[in-house]
C-alpha cells in the first residue's frame, strides 16, 4: 500500500485488491478496488454531486478511485498512526475539521452544516463481511472515545461524538483467510481503534 499526498488528493493505492467497506460519498458499502481517494474541496462546497465531481478531480491528476471521501482539510495535515496486536497490524489516516462538532441524536435535530472527520483504516489481514461493518463500528467507537478525551463540545456544551458529515473507509487484502469478527476486543478490532485513536489525536492537534 501506499499513500501519496498531493496539493488536493490523498491517495491509498494498492498493487493487489483490497476489500473495502465504507461510508464513503464515492463507492460506499463493501467492493473491492485498489484505489483510495480523498479530496479537498472549498469549505463553501455545495456540488449537488460529489459521487462525480471526485472521480473527476482524481481523473485530471491520473487516478481512478474505486472509493472517494471529501473534505477541506489539506492534504498534508492527514495525521497517521499505527498499532499491532495478535498478528495483525491496522495504520490509521484521520483528517479532522471540527469547527462545526455535532451530537449523535441532539435533541436540536437533523443538521444540515458540514464539518468532516474522516478515517481511512488499512488492515493487513482479510476480514468477513461483517468483520469489516464490526471494524467500521469499532473505528467510529473510537472516534468518539476521541472527541471526548480532547473535550470536543457542540455550540450548545453537548459532548461531540462526531461532524455532520463524518466518513469511514476500512480496507483489507481480498486474498487470504478471511478474520470472523472485528469488535474492539478482537486483534484486529483493537488495532484499528488504537491507531485511529492516535491518528485522531494528532490530527485534533493540528
Amino acid at each position: 500500500m501506499r499513500i501519496h499526498i498531493g496539493s488536493r488528493l490523498l491517495v491509498f493505492e494498492s498493487d493487489e485488491e483490497l476489500g473495502i467497506a465504507s461510508t464513503a460519498v464515492l463507492g460506499g458499502g463493501l467492493c473491492r478496488g485498489r484505489c483510495i481517494v480523498s479530496l479537498k474541496v472549498p469549505s463553501g462546497y455545495a456540488g449537488d454531486d460529489p459521487a462525480a465531481d471526485i472521480p473527476a478531480a482524481a481523473v485530471a491528476e491520473g487516478w481512478r478511485p474505486d472509493v472517494g471521501l471529501m473534505t477541506a482539510v489539506d492534504p498534508d495535515r492527514a495525521r497517521l498512526a499505527a498499532a499491532s496486536a495478535g498478528g495483525v497490524t491496522a495504520v490509521a489516516a484521520v483528517t479532522a475539521e471540527v469547527s462545526r462538532p455535532w451530537a449523535a441524536g441532539s435533541s436540536s435535530g437533523p443538521h444540515p452544516l458540514a464539518g468532516t472527520i474522516n478515517t481511512v483504516v488499512l488492515l493487513d489481514r482479510a476480514l468477513a463481511p461483517a468483520a469489516a461493518l464490526n471494524v467500521i463500528a469499532t473505528v467510529t467507537e473510537a472516534k468518539v472515545l476521541g472527541l471526548f478525551e480532547a473535550r470536543i463540545r457542540t455550540p450548545d456544551g453537548q459532548s461531540a461524538s462526531d461532524t455532520a458529515t463524518d466518513a469511514v473507509v476500512v480496507a483489507w487484502p481480498a486474498a487470504g483467510v478471511p478474520l470472523p469478527y472485528g469488535g474492539p476486543a478482537t486483534p484486529c478490532g483493537w488495532a484499528a481503534a488504537a491507531a485511529t485513536r492516535q491518528a485522531l489525536r494528532e490530527a485534533l492537534c493540528g
